[in-house]
């Protein structure tokens, strides 16, 4: 369950059900489906080439063209699904990953029906080469109607490699600031981590995958313990089957910076919201550009500050200074003194915490934003039915 997993089942708990009927489409079975199905809402499996499932994208920037190294498989998962499409009469497609979009905005422009293509990555060259740039944004021209970015950074991306600027939409994501709020119960949740309730908490919630920065937050962490040992360090999120050698490589850092006593890796956890409550300051420490970043938005809805990589979405989330504090990155002295500064003043937190939960309110409310995508989907659909055909 990564960022966009979760965002997806967080967009359909604000669908408006009088008027969408959601059914969504995977290609296995996983914790996604369960909890899609917890949620009450209807999910078809359809089976592709184990090929096709277990491309990353990290395989995409090395082999570009590895979806077309045999047609079949590709040509096989196009065709059943558009099959899908018209034998249960859906009416729109929202495409919900870089992956989604190539067989998925090929089966919808097949079926003839509208289509919506979640861009949740910043397409430059930090992320992929320049072959494979054009090939994303040729599929992004030829095939979706709308392209929603999460994010300015990923919209001015898209444009800058030729995306159609008429098809863009920037749609930050929301979060449900019910759930996300400040006032969370937080002592049983300390106590059962085993957590003083006198020990300041600094903490990183994130997928171990090497771009996420988990070094240099560890890094931080051993001279912010050094000048504060009283400090605990919280490192929420799963390990990546992917590279599994960086999981080690983060384990013996731990125990060679000796931090073995003061962090805690709680691996992937579903009470997100009373854990960043239960933290002082909450990490972000991608080393490259966030396309946006879901932790900056769920720190602040619980009134928690930041410290955070200053570059991409991430500029859009934080206020440095107000509601939190920009640092370079890959730059482990500049997050510890950040940590430091917040950490040795708990008015400075209470007045980013403040901030930052207004912040929020203001821009990132799930209601709000959820709703501004489902006016995409009238839209496409009024154009639709007025025309009789895919515009």
């Amino acid at each position: 369950m990564g960022g966009g997993q979760v965002y997806l089942l967080r967009q359909l708990s604000q669908l408006d059900t009088d008027r969408f009927e959601p059914v969504v489409v995977c290609p296995t079975e996983g914790p996604l489906t369960d909890q899609v199905r917890q949620a009450g809402v209807q999910v078809h499996i359809l089976p592709i080439h184990p090929g096709l499932i277990d491309l990353r994208k990290e395989d995409l920037v090395g082999h570009p063209f590895l979806f077309m190294a045999n047609p079949f498989r590709l040509a096989g998962c196009v065709f059943r699904l558009a099959r899908w499409i018209n034998r249960e009469e859906i009416r729109l497609i929202h495409l919900n990953s870089m992956k989604a979009g190539f067989y998925g905005g090929m089966a919808g422009r097949l079926a003839g029906l509208p289509t919506v293509w979640d861009f949740k990555d910043i397409v430059s060259e930090d992320f992929f080469p320049a072959l494979n740039r054009r090939l994303i944004i040729a599929i992004g021209n030829t095939y979706a109607d709308v392209v929603v970015a999460n994010s300015h950074a990923i919209g001015r991306a898209f444009v800058e490699q030729g995306g159609h600027r008429e098809k863009l939409t920037v749609i930050h994501n929301g979060i449900d600031l019910d759930i996300f709020h400040p006032g969370l119960e937080t002592a049983t949740l300390r106590q059962s981590i085993g957590i003083a309730d006198d020990a300041p908490v600094v903490s990183i919630f994130s997928r171990l995958d090497r771009w996420k920065g988990h070094t240099y937050f560890l890094q931080a962490a051993a001279q912010v313990h050094r000048m504060l040992p009283k400090v605990r360090f919280l490192v929420v999120g799963a390990t990546t089957f992917d590279d599994t050698e960086y999981t080690e490589e983060v384990m013996a850092l731990t125990r060679d910076l000796g931090l073995t006593e003061c962090v805690r890796y709680l691996g992937f956890r579903e009470d997100t919201a009373p854990l960043m409550a239960a933290s002082d300051v909450i990490v972000h420490a991608s080393t490259l550009p966030e396309p946006l970043g879901l932790t900056p938005l769920e720190a602040q809805a619980v009134g928690r500050p930041v410290v955070a990589v200053g570059a991409g979405g991430v500029l859009e989330t934080v206020e440095d200074g107000k509601t939190g504090l920009l640092i370079p990155p890959r730059n482990a002295e500049a997050m510890a003194q950040a940590l430091l500064t917040l950490l040795g003043s708990p008015e400075l937190r209470r007045k980013m915490g403040i901030s930052g939960r207004a912040r929020a309110e203001t821009l990132f409310d799930l209601r709000i934003n959820a709703h501004r995508v489902q006016h995409v989907y009238h839209r496409l659909l009024s154009r639709t039915y007025e025309t009789g055909h895919r515009s």
